[in-house]
């Protein structure tokens, strides 16, 4: 009887062991989730201050444009225009706080790897047109871009006037960021700011 008893208390006290080992565990990894670089790389992101260095102040150079060109009340970081020096510092910071929404939505899209619209179309095989001339010869087929194109200031006001605004509306739009889901834009941009294949 008295073997019995002990035999019973000491899986009680097994199970217990392990549900407490369980539990401990299960509050660790928690934790460790509640960490937004965990939870970016969770969702198959890689992180650009991750990158091998010598490959890091290009991609935070690349993230400086697309800020300056995309940032809205909701991804803003901070008041005024930012470096890719502030912006690299913020995201270093940032990725290792604690889970917050308004927090893993702003690194998300300013802290990951991600394509612009010039890398999407150097992996198509095709290049940005340059030549002013060229340009222009597209501006009569924009359709609903024309009025958008219309907005851009043009230096030169001759006959390749058109051609310039588009050139630097397409020079802008390359470092938008490619969504594959949201690329309606993209497929706009190519088809007018791409050299064609002679």
């Amino acid at each position: 009887m008295p073997s019995t008893l002990l035999k019973v208390g000491m899986t009680t006290v097994g199970a217990g062991g392990v549900g407490l080992g369980g539990w401990a565990l299960s509050s660790h990894l928690k934790s460790r989730k509640d960490i937004i670089k965990t939870i970016l790389k969770s969702k198959g992101h890689k992180l650009t201050s991750e990158l091998p260095e010598n490959e890091r102040q290009a991609a935070w150079t690349k993230v400086a444009k697309t800020y300056a060109l995309e940032v809205n009340e909701e991804t803003r970081i901070s008041i005024g225009d930012l470096s890719s020096d502030d912006i690299r510092d913020w995201c270093i910071q940032s990725i290792e706080s604690k889970d917050d929404y308004s927090l893993l939505k702003k690194t998300e899209k300013w802290c990951v790897i991600y394509s612009t619209f010039e890398d999407k179309l150097k992996a198509d095989g095709v290049t940005l047109e340059t030549d002013v001339s060229t340009l222009n010869g597209k501006y009569s087929s924009l359709e609903d871009l024309k009025e958008e194109i219309d907005k851009v200031q043009a230096s030169e006001s001759g006959s390749n006037a058109n051609g310039e605004k588009l050139k630097k509306w397409c020079e802008t739009k390359a470092n938008s960021s490619h969504i594959e889901s949201i690329n309606h834009l993209y497929e706009k941009f190519k088809k007018y700011c791409s050299k064609t294949n002679s």
